[in-house]
């Protein structure tokens, strides 16, 4: 993990955003930054990541704000985000006991990381460990929902219409991702320097349409270009 993890939480709960801040308040390698409530002022606030850490943005998350263009969690918000800031992580917190339909819309925000909101600190700091080292987490439990969804013949025929044809290069970083390696231990294996595996991936992207390695897994699974082993 890198030698310091800047955390900065954006809730609409208060009592939540208190819990995840002692949770990473007590932890040496994390640092919780004071986090704006306004989406403009955020931007300004998340400075630049330095070689040696990390940055995560913990979000909550819920269907009657995540599609708003006004929500942390929008898909357009989180998009321009990005671009400001490409480094930045994002770990997406859904409230308990939702219907698939809520988890799946979840997933298609593009962060890095999902967890329900009564998942221990234990689970928050496994998730921040894990994408703070270029990995991406989804808690067990939102796992059959997300086979369940890549089982679906309607889906299996949208993604096999698709004419986008990955390289061979492609092909084997998005298993490795499948396969749950972090971007360390991609680059290892590829014997190439981190940047340059992230930049892969930021070419994959762009090829797909899509802003993040969740994603990209999940479509790969879908058109048969990786598995889940």
């Amino acid at each position: 993990m890198p030698e310091v993890v800047r955390i900065y939480l954006c809730m609409t709960q208060p009592l939540l955003a208190l819990g995840a801040a002692a949770v990473f308040g007590g932890k040496d390698g994390y640092e919780v930054i004071p986090t704006p409530t306004d989406l403009k002022d955020l931007e300004k606030v998340i400075e630049p990541r330095s070689p040696s850490g990390a940055d995560i943005l913990v979000v909550d998350f819920a269907p009657d704000y995540g599609e708003r263009p006004d929500s942390f969690t929008s898909q357009d918000f989180i998009a321009s985000l990005r671009r400001v800031h490409p480094d930045l992580k994002i770990l997406a917190l859904l409230p308990p006991f939702q219907k698939e339909d809520t988890v799946l819309k979840a997933l298609r925000t593009g962060a890095s990381g999902y967890l329900f909101q009564t998942a221990s600190p234990g689970m928050l700091l496994d998730a921040a460990r894990v994408i703070a080292g270029g990995g991406a987490y989804l808690e067990p439990e939102m796992t059959p929902v997300v086979l369940t969804q890549l089982r679906k013949p309607s889906y299996l025929v949208q993604e096999a219409q698709n004419k986008i044809v990955l390289t061979e290069r492609e092909r084997f970083l998005v298993q490795l991702a499948a396969d749950g390696l972090s971007n360390v231990q991609i680059a290892d294996i590829l014997g190439l320097r981190e940047k340059t595996v992230r930049n892969l991936w930021s070419t994959l992207f762009e090829k797909l349409g899509i802003s993040d390695r969740t994603q990209a897994v999940l479509w790969a699974v879908r058109t048969g270009n990786a598995e889940l082993r």
